[in-house]
Formats: C-alpha cells, sequence, structure tokens
C-alpha cells in the first residue's frame, strides 16, 4: 500500500506535542483520526490490531498478540506560517473568554504519505484504510476543537467533490454507513471566518450529551462540525451517527435532526438561522 495526497486545512490548526505555545503538524494526531475513522466505517477490532497495532486483551483473535503497526504514516512539505496573534479556540466569544491558543493559520498545507510495512496488507485491509483516510479527510479534522471545526483538513489537489450530490455519491461510494450528514450554509456566501464562528456557537451549559457531549463526564461529541469547500463556495458539513434519541419534547429524532432544531431555538440563534435550513445528503 502507498497512499498519498497533498492536503489543506481550511480553519485554524490547534495541533501541539510537548511544548503547548507550539503548533505542529503531528503523525500520532493523524494516525489517531485515521483509526478513529477506520472503526467508524464498521473495521472490527481485530482489523483494526491487525492494522495499527496494539497491546494484549485488545481484540478477540489477536488478544494474546502484542501486534506492532503495519502503517507508517510520513508528512513532509509542511508549508503552514504560524497565526499571529493566536486565534480563538472559541471565536464566537469575546477577549479572555474566546480562549485564544498557538495554532497554524488557515491555509496550511502539507502531504501525507501512509504506507504498508513488514508486510503488505490484504486488500480488503487496505482498501478499508484507504477508505478511511478518505472520509477522514471529507468529514474529519485534525487537533484542538476538531469537532467545533477546529483543523479542518480538505483536499488541495482538486479532488474533492464539488457539488453536494458528489459528495454523496463519494460517501457512499467509501463505505459510509448510518450516519447524518447535512450541509448548512450552502450558497450563502459565508466566509470560512463566518462558519468557523457559527460551528462553535452551540449551546451555552450545554445539557444535551447525547447530542453535543460533555465535559463531565467526559464524552466526545456525537455532533461533528466541519467548514468545506465546494464550486459555490465555502459552507458547514454537519455530521452524527444516524441513531434515534427520545428529545425533550417527547419525540424521537435522529441526533443531527434534533441538533438542528436545538440550535435554531437556542437563545441568540442568529448565527445559525443566518445559515438556513439544513440540506441532508445522508441517509
Amino acid at each position: 500500500m502507498n497512499w498519498q495526497r497533498d492536503i489543506e486545512v481550511l480553519t485554524p490548526l490547534f495541533n501541539r506535542g510537548a511544548y503547548q505555545d507550539t503548533p505542529e503538524i503531528r503523525v500520532p494526531s493523524i494516525r489517531g483520526m485515521v483509526r478513529w475513522w477506520f472503526r467508524a466505517l464498521g473495521g472490527t477490532a481485530d482489523e483494526e490490531k491487525c492494522v495499527f497495532g496494539g497491546m494484549k486483551k485488545f481484540g478477540q483473535r489477536f488478544a494474546d498478540d502484542v501486534l506492532a503497526s503495519r502503517l507508517v504514516f510520513r508528512v513532509s512539505n509542511v508549508r503552514a506560517p504560524r497565526a499571529n496573534p493566536n486565534p480563538p479556540t472559541l471565536p464566537h466569544k469575546q477577549g479572555g473568554q474566546a480562549s485564544p491558543q498557538a495554532a497554524f493559520a488557515p491555509g496550511a498545507r502539507f502531504k501525507l504519505e501512509v504506507f504498508s510495512r513488514l508486510e503488505n496488507l490484504q486488500p480488503e485491509l487496505e482498501n478499508k484504510v484507504k477508505n478511511a483516510l478518505e472520509v477522514w479527510l471529507l468529514l474529519g479534522a485534525l487537533g484542538l476543537r476538531a469537532n467545533r471545526s477546529g483543523g479542518n483538513v480538505w483536499p488541495a489537489d482538486g479532488s474533492a467533490p464539488k457539488a453536494a450530490d458528489g459528495l454523496k455519491s463519494t460517501l457512499q461510494n467509501l463505505g459510509l454507513k448510518n450516519w447524518s450528514v447535512a450541509l448548512v450554509g450552502q450558497g450563502k456566501g459565508k466566509s470560512k471566518n463566518d462558519l468557523h464562528e457559527t460551528a462553535t456557537d452551540t449551546i451555552q451549559g450545554n445539557p444535551y450529551r447525547d447530542i453535543f457531549g460533555s465535559i463531565n463526564p467526559r464524552l466526545s461529541s456525537p455532533t461533528k462540525f466541519k467548514v468545506i469547500r465546494l464550486a459555490d463556495g465555502f459552507c458547514l458539513l454537519a455530521c452524527a451517527p444516524h441513531r434515534e434519541i427520545q428529545c425533550e419534547d417527547g419525540q424521537e429524532r435522529t441526533i443531527l435532526r434534533e441538533a438542528e432544531r436545538l440550535l435554531w431555538n437556542k437563545p441568540q440563534p442568529h448565527r445559525w438561522q443566518a445559515l438556513g435550513t439544513w440540506n441532508y445528503i445522508l441517509p
């Protein structure tokens, strides 16, 4: 296997290592994101361990074994100027509440190469890894605030879909199932900054952990927002597992449909309402 792609980051990239004041494009962070999407696309624990490695007691077939990763991730050709001043992680807020942190400025670029080592992957596993990489580029992100439009990666080689129909068919061909995907603000002429600001403006004090996650106990947000670029400009992409939940009004809705309803009806909903109704492209 030898997969490689030039990648652009559309929004501020808050990705750091040991030095909190120095942004980096970190291979372990990328590997972790791709591994997450490998599972989201239906990869089993045994397949995950076979590809990415793992310790004992993980998986079933290889539960007694420690396996090394059979993939090498390599980052090169980094063109990533640091943002100055530090950009806010919560751009819908002001001053210190906006929590500015060290980051690379929007427009950062790098080359990512992923290739197999030790021995070639079986064709089925190789295809699953490539699908996870492609879905990460289209739905995923990198670094801090990744679920709220931070570090939004996007293909820099012109290969990304240009319209909603193309994005839908591409995701389906990559094996994305049981996920809701919607485009928000398409054709509204909003800038990347406007969209990034809106994506961070969710529910203050958020009691909806099944929709937007929670801090205590820690739960990653099931609903994810990302700035993407189509032929007619920038818009937000929203996605979440396609699962119905019991809502506060007694109705059952999918996670993403309830997220839309809550954001449209929250206090000070002007940013979300300015983007219009959501265009659901999946399922």
